[in-house]
């Protein structure tokens, strides 16, 4: 297997702090929210309770937990791209080892992929390339 040639990020100190800002701000977003989410979680149903209720409060508990999973995943990627900005790799495309471009990463800052990688990763059902 051929290594592939990393591109090393040139960003000005600026940028750097420009995303490291917009990384926290997230994650103080979704912490936020999953503490008020964890409230909300709780049942009200009693035992032997049957009924459209129950169902109607099992799906807001089903719905509450999955974007609880969705908002840890995230906080997961937050926390991958502040390590890779202190560690200096922030920027670089995971898949292919180019710079992630700046207008990308602006709204997407903690993107782990180029844009082209990505769009191979979603035809691909979350994989590199096609096997």
């Amino acid at each position: 297997m051929v290594k592939k040639k990393t591109a090393t990020p040139s960003f000005t100190a600026e940028q750097l702090a420009e995303f490291k800002e917009l990384l926290l701000q997230e994650r103080l977003k979704i912490v936020r929210r999953l503490k008020s989410s964890t409230t909300s979680l709780s049942s009200t149903q009693q035992a032997g309770e049957e009924g459209p209720d129950v169902g109607s409060d099992n799906f807001i508990r089903d719905t509450g937990l999955t974007l609880m999973g969705e908002n840890s995943d995230m906080l997961g990627l937050i926390s991958d791209a502040l390590s890779r900005i202190e560690a200096g790799t922030y920027g670089v495309c995971l898949d292919c080892g180019q710079i992630i471009g700046i207008g990308r990463l602006r709204v997407r800052p903690h993107a782990q992929y180029c844009i082209d990688c990505k769009s191979v990763r979603e035809a691909n059902d979350g994989f590199p390339t096609e096997s």
